[in-house]
């Protein structure tokens, strides 16, 4: 795996958000797992890798928010024991800021920098795809000055600029040009 994903470990060196794509069958997962492995086997880097495949076709950001911060949670709990966890009811109060405040205060907490792998991400639709990244974005942007993930990939089949389908939300998150952090892509 090492050979393999020595792109990927450069990125993550980098502290770059980006989307691993691949087809189906092709080993995605099994990186994405030997990552985490990898990573929290060490004295560098804390990894948490988060399947949000229960999240798919999810319109609705509270319902597609309240999956993905429990699948968080499990997966803290799973790869990183001991890691205090972010309450997740006062969070899905207001779900347009919901994954941003889980991975801020994740990351706080955190005492090595963290590394998130989201997986099945291209599963997400409509108007809960267009707050995940509109809030990945948000604190992608200001993680130089409030704790957020060091690296984040996005992992699925797709592109990210092809997650969103509608004119409507394609000029939502028209930041998905040049201004937005993944802008690199890794295949596996």
């Amino acid at each position: 795996p090492l050979r393999r994903l020595g792109r990927i470990l450069e990125l993550i060196d980098q502290e770059k958000y980006f989307v691993l794509r691949a087809g189906r069958q092709t080993g995605k997962t099994t990186s994405a797992r030997w990552l985490v492995s990898h990573f929290n086997a060490g004295d560098r880097y804390r990894c948490v890798w988060v399947d949000i495949q229960t999240a798919r076709e999810q319109p609705e950001p509270i319902k597609a928010f309240r999956t993905i911060l429990n699948k968080m949670t499990q997966a803290v709990k799973t790869d990183l024991p001991g890691l205090p966890l972010p309450d997740v009811e006062p969070l899905l109060r207001d779900p347009a800021t919901a994954v941003l405040s889980y991975l801020q205060q994740l990351a706080a907490a955190c005492p090595l920098p963290l590394i998130v792998l989201f997986d099945e991400a291209d599963g997400l639709i409509g108007e809960a795809m267009v707050q995940f990244l509109t809030q990945l974005r948000d604190g992608y942007i200001a993680r130089s000055s409030q704790p957020f993930p060091h690296s984040l990939a996005l992992i699925g089949l797709r592109e990210v600029r092809d997650y969103v389908l509608s004119q409507d939300e394609r000029r939502a998150v028209a930041w998905l040009g040049t201004s937005s952090p993944f802008n690199i892509t890794a295949e596996a």
